[in-house]
């Protein structure tokens, strides 16, 4: 396989992203914030949001938008908000929220700091792009 495969062996070399994986294949994947916070593991996967527990007992629940992921690294969902912002504002338990509220967050998230970092291919609801030796900001200080 190329380095320009994904790991379906799709060649991505048209991509300026370059090798994906499918957002099926990460469940169970430990996801981690921008400041390096371990927030959970992937539990479920909607089209639009993906879904964290963390803790053994009283776990917290999370649906997270695919849009705030930046890249999986072989071993970690790398998102583009900090811990702060996934307890503030993605804390919603066992339903999904609904589709219009996906829309909503997407035009707000692309025009904040975090959401102008982020590069999404047009199938981003169905992969993730794929980076080995992922460095996030607190790598970069």
């Amino acid at each position: 396989m190329s380095s320009d495969a994904d790991v379906n062996g799709n060649d991505n070399s048209g991509s300026r992203i370059g090798p994906t994986i499918l957002w099926s294949m990460l469940k169970d994947k430990k996801v981690i914030t921008n400041d390096g916070k371990d927030i959970g593991e992937i539990k479920d996967i909607s089209e639009n949001y993906i879904r964290l527990e963390k803790g053994s007992i009283k776990k917290d629940k999370f649906w997270i938008p695919k849009y705030t992921a930046d890249a999986y690294d072989g071993k970690h969902l790398w998102l583009l908000i900090n811990e702060e912002e996934v307890h503030s504002k993605y804390e919603y338990g066992d339903e999904s929220p609904r589709g219009e509220e996906y829309t909503k967050g997407l035009e707000s998230f692309k025009s904040s700091p975090s959401g102008q970092k982020g590069e999404h291919n047009s199938d981003f609801e169905e992969r993730i792009r794929i980076i080995e030796n992922y460095k996030n900001i607190r790598d970069l200080k």
